[in-house]
């Protein structure tokens, strides 16, 4: 058991052995080992060293107790002295332990914490540069009575004073003296005391009396103990920012040519009107005239128009009102707390202002306007009653234009029968429900016929043939006019041209075009491939021109007319006398032909012929003088054509000859020498 016990000894020394070499030779020489484990190594070391020298001595003394060594060590090493080595060697390795540590990490501490202590004073050092250098932020600190302790380079730069003025100043001298006088900056510091932060957007006063908008922290500074001992506060100058917002929000609310209030405002102001219970009432402008002003003088010279007339329109409203621009050439009056006839006196005011003539470039111009009034109640809201007012200046402009009308229930059911109406069409086109007939336009001197008006017609599925007086309008108006106009010009070239092929003599084909059709690019296009398309000649088509087309005043629609007219196409005048564009019309034109209005040739009736002459003669007289045909339309009786005959006019139409037929019974008339010889 002892001899075992002693051999045991032998394997222990040599395993304490390997490891400290081990340690020493694998981890102690490197340099990159942190300090930590390179502690801990040497501890394991030094203890390994005392349990090597601890085991070689009692292998030693054991060993030779049982004759596996010399006896004389077991004699050495037994003798008392010497048994209190191994405790020596214990508390030997012990105190080496603690040496280490002490000596070792004491230091590193010591070191780390000068290092801690000069690395916060640097930090420190560098965050008080960094707050100084800053310029686009003022930082400064304040004790908790609201006193400045500090001042940056941007607190200078933003609000004018000097570190060695600013301290020790009181923060409220910043503020404006209206702020002042509210409690503003006690109100500030309050609010960081109790709530630890404070943030606000306001005005502020530099040291020159100028004033900025800022945006404002106030936080409040604590001690270790939790305890408020100062304010630290940032402000930033946002006035260019300010300003630019402010900007924008006006841009939102109001027109930018002529700086009144826009659409947007206006739904506002009517919003909160309402709901104050205010009575409104509002009246919609648009002016008459403005578009040819717009296309002949340019989009400048419409520009500085349209600011004068917000001017008139504003210097006569009166101060209840406020003036808005929709957009385009429209305007708008709303109206509080006034009666009916308040407003309608308002408006009558503005109507006549604005016929007054208006200067633009040195160059003199007349326009007119019309207006639309409504009203609100308690079941309208805004839209409605700006749609009423619409709706009241869609009839002003129905009946002439250069008036006001107010809304009444019964302009919404026109309204809705119009909008019933357009969508009839729509399928009436697509549908293919639109036939057109033909009335002969005779030679008065012997009858025969020379030409037709090709009359657009509806065959309507459930009320039969409808004649264009109850459709015209709206057709003209809705968004088939093109396509419907071009099918009208083609199908009336496919007749004429079916006509001849059947060998009938040629005749004149006469087409009524729509507005829509003058204001688009392609007319000229169209009209020459309709010719081409069924071999017609180009002196066989006569385009008719409309007041409504005359008053368009569209230099391109003019230039085009002079091309059709140099290819041999005819242009007559419709309806000649009946608006103030007539006479304008004879010298813009390349016509060829006027058309006396009905208007004129039913009051014929031989009775008074003097009379009806000095209207009459006049429009034949001057057609002849500038090289112009004449043709007398709504001829119902043969004293009409007896007297037109005797004034000069060469040509005539109406119910006296025939009334407007399909094309296949146009062909009959055709194949008749003459229509009312007898007559003639």
């Amino acid at each position: 058991m002892n001899t075992a016990a002693a051999l045991i000894y032998w394997p222990i020394v040599a395993a304490w052995t390997t490891i400290v070499l081990f340690v020493f030779v694998k981890y102690l020489p490197r340099a990159r080992q942190s300090k930590v484990i390179r502690l801990l190594l040497i501890v394991i070391a030094v203890d390994a060293m005392r349990n090597i020298v601890e085991n070689i001595y009692f292998g030693l003394l054991w060993g030779g107790n049982y004759g596996i060594f010399s006896e004389i060590f077991a004699q050495v090493l037994s003798q008392p002295s010497l048994l209190i080595i191994p405790k020596v060697l214990n508390v030997l390795a012990a105190c080496c332990v603690l040496v280490l540590l002490v000596f070792r990490h004491l230091p590193d501490a010591l070191l780390d914490k000068d290092r801690a202590e000069s690395k916060l004073e640097e930090t420190e050092q560098r965050f008080r540069m960094l707050v100084d250098s800053v310029r686009e932020y003022a930082i400064y600190m304040l004790d908790s009575d609201g006193n400045i302790t500090s001042w940056n380079a941007g607190a200078e730069r933003i609000k004018g004073y000097k570190a060695e003025e600013a301290i020790g100043m009181n923060e409220s001298v910043f503020y404006t003296v209206a702020d002042r006088q509210s409690g503003a900056p006690a109100l500030a510091i309050a609010r960081a005391r109790s709530e630890g932060h404070y943030e606000t957007r306001a005005e502020r006063v530099r040291k020159d009396g100028s004033t900025f908008w800022a945006t404002i922290a106030v936080n409040a500074i604590y001690n270790t103990n939790d305890e408020i001992i100062g304010f630290a506060k940032v402000t930033k100058d946002i006035t260019e920012s300010h300003t630019a917002a402010k900007l924008l929000e006006y841009q939102a609310h109001h027109d930018q040519l002529t700086g009144l209030l826009n659409r947007s405002s206006l739904y506002g102001d009517m919003h909160s009107k309402l709901n104050a219970d205010h009575e409104i009432g509002l009246a919609i402008f648009d002016l008459d005239g403005f578009k040819e002003i717009n296309d002949t003088e340019g989009h400048i010279a419409g520009d500085r128009l349209l600011q004068q007339v917000a001017k008139r329109i504003v210097a006569q409203a009166g101060p209840s009102a406020r003036v808005y621009r929709l957009g385009g050439d429209e305007f708008v009056v709303l109206d509080l707390g006034r009666d009916a006839l308040a407003l309608a006196s308002t408006v009558e005011r503005i109507l006549r202002e604005l016929e007054k003539e208006f200067v633009v470039a040195g160059v003199r111009q007349t326009i007119g306007a019309s207006a639309g009034i409504a009203f609100a109640s308690d079941e309208f809201d805004p839209e409605i009653i700006l749609a009423n007012a619409d709706l009241a200046l869609y009839d002003a402009k129905a009946a002439g234009g250069r008036r006001y009308t107010a809304f009444t229930p019964a302009m919404r059911a026109q309204a809705q029968a119009r909008r019933s109406l357009d969508m009839q069409l729509h399928r009436a086109f697509e549908n293919q429900e639109f036939v057109l007939h033909f009335q002969p336009q005779v030679r008065l001197a012997d009858s025969a016929i020379v030409g037709a008006e090709a009359l657009l017609r509806w065959n309507h599925p459930e009320h039969g043939l409808i004649k264009p007086a109850a459709f015209i309008d709206a057709l003209a108006n809705s968004s088939v006019a093109l396509e419907c106009g071009r099918w009208i010009l083609n199908e009336a070239c496919r007749t004429l041209a079916d006509w001849r092929a059947r060998g009938l003599h040629d005749i004149r084909m006469g087409v009524n075009l729509f507005p829509a059709q003058f204001r688009d690019e392609q007319l000229e296009r169209d009209i020459t491939e309709a010719l081409l398309a069924h071999s017609l000649p180009c002196e066989l088509l006569e385009i008719e021109i409309t007041e409504n087309i005359a008053l368009l005043h569209d230099e391109a629609i003019v230039a085009a007319l002079h091309r059709l007219s140099s290819l041999g196409i005819k242009l007559a005048f419709d309806d000649f006398g009946t608006g103030y564009a007539s006479l304008s019309c004879l010298t813009r034109y390349p016509l060829s032909r006027i058309k006396i209005d009905r208007s004129f040739i039913a009051p014929i009736s031989g009775d008074d012929e003097a009379a009806e002459a000095a209207i009459v003669r006049p429009m034949i007289t001057m057609a002849h003088y500038l090289g112009l045909e004449v043709i007398a339309e709504g001829i119902e009786t043969v004293e009409q054509v007896e007297f037109l005959r005797s004034l000069g006019c060469e040509e005539g139409q109406g119910y006296f000859y025939s009334e407007p037929v399909p094309g296949r019974n146009f062909e009959q008339l055709l194949s008749q020498e003459h229509l009312r010889a007898g007559a003639a």
